[in-house]
């Protein structure tokens, strides 16, 4: 429940092994590399001119490239195959060698991606060409009572002109410009729709420019119809024939591309392949080589590092040493935490892991973090849906290590506010159980409620403040404990014990024997920390300063005190709001079955709206309390994840 000890790897290696190691490495994934900085490393340096480190960039680019493609070959298969698209999908097992043998079939499925793409382009184009068709077609069907070929230009002394006039045209109008204007002219709809109206003009030859002056006043737009010729039932006709020749072929690819529905397994294996030499290639680059040898620098976790040894120098021929970490290098971070604490390890990740050196705050913070959301929601009816629905996610549903983490987290919120909702009697915000609380009713005993959450809230900081001393306990500082913790714990509980009498709720019979004490252990604590704070500033006046400065963290423990009121306004919120919401679906009584189907519906529906609002507030809110009033009291952080390399895989779980 901490920071996995870990331990320095260095390997030297046959360059023929290379590839080999690597991917041992990667079967293995225990084994974080660290970025080998000929310029930065003073023992590397020295031998510069005889190292050097592997240029994979194009390498890489090439297997992006195959990978999108590959990637774009299996999204076509998908539809043969059934594919839903679930966000949780089952991933099938395949052994190590069954994956590393991907290598000899790497020009098969490659043959088999370029042929899924080159049957899915040559449909595109048709797909592209038939669309063009039936635009024309589109074209040419309000045309179909037209009564002339489309070729037709006119006689000897006429002229024949189609074209299109708005829908606000006025019809009328034109036809009397046109009669008094062009009297050798006549203008016929031929059809119109909710857009315009399909017209011809048939006007004397010698008349054509003053005719289409008259139309143009009135929005008059020539039709085009390119080398079209023959009547529009002609061309509508050649247009389908056309478009169902289309059709039939691209369905002829489509079978084409059916049929490779049976490798699509195969494929996905060789996509997870493709992705693991990416891997192996960019690990390449963290390496540094010499002509015949190569060298690896790296994390392993303690606990394995003897085995991974073993291994590595019966397989192959190396050099591997393991070290302890010097005190002053940095390595990167592990965690290794029980059910509760692995829980709220993406809660942590969020803010920054803990720095290599430092406690893991992770086990500590989840019984508050979890409490605090569940107090804050206080509903058990909405905690038990969350139970149950991370249940059926952790029995029924294939979820990664990470998922089974958020789920166990859904599933402790659901338990703590099942646990709330006991102790608030809130349950859907009925009245039967609010007014048989285990321990309080919030809406009726605020005062009480507001009490309570301003105790957990110094409980939660000073359990912060003990983990300062946990961490300065790990460093060797144990001096440090008694000016940074113990000497905190005595001013501030004294300044707890000065404003007890103000304390909403909390009838103490003397409190002036109370505010005597807590007057006594405010003086010694701040004398304390004036003589301590300082200490590592310069000069008597500069120690003296900074100590009396931090005697202002007194104004911000009371202000993180009352931030914890939030635990009472939220859990107000929830109850108040589902109580409405029962009062407004109960309106119209429950004396009919109508009555009664409005009455589940507004009760469904407004229930659903309060648990999402006011369990993403919950949320929100117990994560800021962590972030804020308990990580500020002692996180570093800063923490660099460590990332082993392994086979990130997609389709398959791969196993010795």
């Amino acid at each position: 429940m901490a920071v996995v000890d870990l331990e320095k790897l260095t390997l030297v290696g046959l360059n023929v092994e290379k590839d080999r190691i690597l991917e041992r490495l990667m079967a293995v994934g225990v084994v974080h590399l660290n970025d080998l900085d000929l310029a930065s490393s003073e023992v590397l340096a020295q031998w510069s001119h005889l190292i050097t480190k592997e240029d994979t960039e194009n390498a890489v680019a090439e297997l992006d490239t195959e990978i999108e493609q590959t990637k774009q070959a299996l999204d076509r298969l998908a539809k043969y195959v059934g594919d839903k698209k679930a966000m949780f999908v089952p991933k099938r097992t395949v052994t190590v060698d069954e994956f590393a043998g991907m290598a000899h079939e790497q020009s098969q499925c490659r043959q088999i991606v370029y042929d899924i793409l080159r049957l899915k382009r040559e449909q595109q184009e048709l797909q592209n060409e038939k669309n063009k068709i039936l635009n024309l077609r589109a074209t040419l069907e309000p045309w179909q009572a037209l009564p002339v070929p489309l070729d037709f230009a006119g006689t000897k002394y006429t002229r024949v002109m189609l074209g299109m006039l708005p829908l606000s045209a006025n019809l009328s109008r034109i036809q009397e410009d046109l009669e008094t204007q062009v009297p050798a002219s006549h203008l016929a709809v031929i059809a119109s729709d909710k857009y315009q109206h399909y017209s011809m003009l048939v006007c004397h030859r010698q008349c054509q420019a003053d005719a289409e002056a008259v139309l143009r006043k009135h929005g008059f737009a020539p039709a085009s119809f390119g080398e079209l010729s023959g009547t529009v039932a002609a061309n509508i006709q050649r247009a389908n024939e056309e478009a169902a020749a289309l059709e039939r072929a691209f369905q002829e690819k489509e079978a084409l591309i059916a049929a490779y529905a049976a490798d699509k397994t195969r494929l996905e294996l060789y996509y997870d392949y493709l992705v693991g030499q990416r891997e192996k290639l960019l690990a390449l680059t963290n390496l540094a080589a010499g002509e015949s040898v190569f060298l690896i620098d790296g994390w392993v976790p303690k606990a394995v590092s003897a085995e991974l040894k073993r291994i590595l120098i019966q397989d192959f021929t190396c050099i591997v040493e393991t070290r302890d970490p010097a005190d002053d290098e940095e390595f990167p971070v592990l965690l290794e935490n029980n059910s509760l604490g692995a829980s709220v390890e993406g809660i942590t990740a969020m803010y920054g892991l803990p720095n290599c050196r430092e406690f893991d705050p992770n086990v500590v913070m989840a019984p508050f973090f979890i409490g605090f959301f569940g107090l804050m929601l206080g509903d058990g009816g909405y905690g038990l849906i969350m139970a149950l629905g991370a249940l059926f996610a952790m029995k029924k549903l294939p979820l990664d290590e990470n998922q089974k983490k958020y789920a166990k987290l859904v599933l402790y919120c659901g338990i703590s506010t099942m646990f709330w909702g006991l102790m608030f009697g809130s349950w859907f915000g009925l009245a039967y159980f609010a007014e048989r609380p285990l321990w309080l009713n919030p809406v009726k005993d605020t005062d009480a409620l507001l009490t309570w959450s301003l105790l957990f809230g110094v409980v939660h900081m000073f359990v912060g403040i003990a983990m300062r001393g946990v961490n300065h306990i790990r460093r060797g500082k144990y001096i440090d404990v008694l000016w940074d913790v113990v000497a905190w714990y005595v001013l501030f509980t004294g300044f707890i014990l000065i404003l007890l009498p103000w304390v909403p709720a909390l009838n103490l019979a003397d409190p002036s024997a109370y505010t005597d004490v807590g007057k006594k252990m405010l003086l010694i604590g701040a004398v304390v920390l004036i003589l301590t704070q300082g200490r590592a500033s310069k000069g008597i006046i500069g120690k003296l300063l900074s100590g009396v400065g931090s005697l202002y963290d007194l104004i911000g423990f009371l202000s993180d005190v009352l931030s914890y009121s939030r635990l009472l306004a939220l859990g107000l919120a929830t109850s108040v709001i589902g109580s409405i919401v029962n009062e407004i679906a109960a309106l119209g009584g429950l004396n009919s079955i109508i009555k009664i189907l409005v009455f589940c519906v507004i009760f469904i529906i407004g229930h659903s709206i309060n648990f999402g609002i006011n369990a993403l507030g919950s949320f929100v809110h117990s994560i800021r309390l962590q972030y804020i009033e308990f990580f500020g009291k002692f996180y570093q952080g800063g923490g660099k994840p460590f990332q082993p390399l392994k086979y990130k895989t997609k389709y398959v779980n791969l196993k010795d």
